[in-house]
């Protein structure tokens, strides 16, 4: 969202998504492109806080740790990937490499008692290595879980996850991480991200996720691609 201006994003990030408290926001602190995150304080600063709701800031490494805190920050986020190649292309360094910059990031975090989550993209499939094992999956939601994030977001990244694939990656992640501790963020690419929803939890309220995906489109003048939005608002 770099050139989306700040008074847009604080209502992307925050205050129209969250109001229904459907999920935890995300700002942005020291992200490899500065520029377009240069004005993080300015979103932080700028929101407008719920009760109830979480305010995690991604912080891929000690620098953005501390520039998070310094803007206000009291939850952060660490993004990794299942795939090596993604994780490259994204973050500019390896898994195994991630996973020491998160190591730091979050004991320094517990340091100040401040909560840390814990995202993994490509989690059922990668533009660059296609389909990944879910052991590999696991691995790195071990790593996450175990460094001390309360919670592990699994990320369809490109949207080529099924239901039975959700499933099975599911089934051999629970293995090593809670039940409790477990989150998923399905794109919908394929016009698959409800039954994969469906898969993985019961008792989200769809209707207002798709409300609040209508007021993103509109706020950037984009026409929503989801499928399954474009079905329920025509219907």
């Amino acid at each position: 969202m770099g050139n989306v201006p700040s008074a847009v994003k604080h209502c992307l990030s925050y205050q129209q998504l969250l109001r229904e408290h459907l999920w935890i926001g995300d700002s942005v602190a020291g992200a490899l492109d500065l520029a377009q995150m240069a004005d993080h304080a300015e979103v932080m600063k700028g929101i407008r806080q719920h009760p109830g709701v979480r305010y995690p800031v991604l912080t891929p490494n000690l620098q953005g740790f501390h520039r998070a805190v310094a803007a206000g920050a009291t939850e952060i986020s660490v993004f990794g990937a299942a795939s090596e190649s993604f994780s490259k292309n994204n973050i500019n360094c390896s898994i195994e490499e991630s996973m020491e910059k998160f190591e730091e990031v979050v004991k320094s975090a517990r340091l100040m008692n401040i909560p840390a989550r814990g995202y993994v993209s490509c989690a059922l499939g990668c533009p660059y290595e296609g389909s990944i094992p879910p052991q590999k999956v696991t691995e790195v939601c071990k790593r996450l879980y175990g460094m001390g994030c309360y919670e592990i977001s699994l990320g369809d990244t490109i949207g080529v996850g099924t239901p039975g694939s959700m499933r099975r990656l599911l089934a051999c992640v629970l293995k090593e991480v809670p039940q409790g501790a477990l989150a998923v963020h399905c794109h919908d690419t394929y016009g698959q991200a409800l039954a994969n929803i469906l898969t993985a939890l019961q008792g989200v309220d769809l209707h207002k996720v798709m409300e609040a995906g209508d007021f993103i489109c509109k706020a950037v003048n984009k026409t929503t691609n989801s499928k399954v939005a474009q079905a329920s608002f025509n219907a």
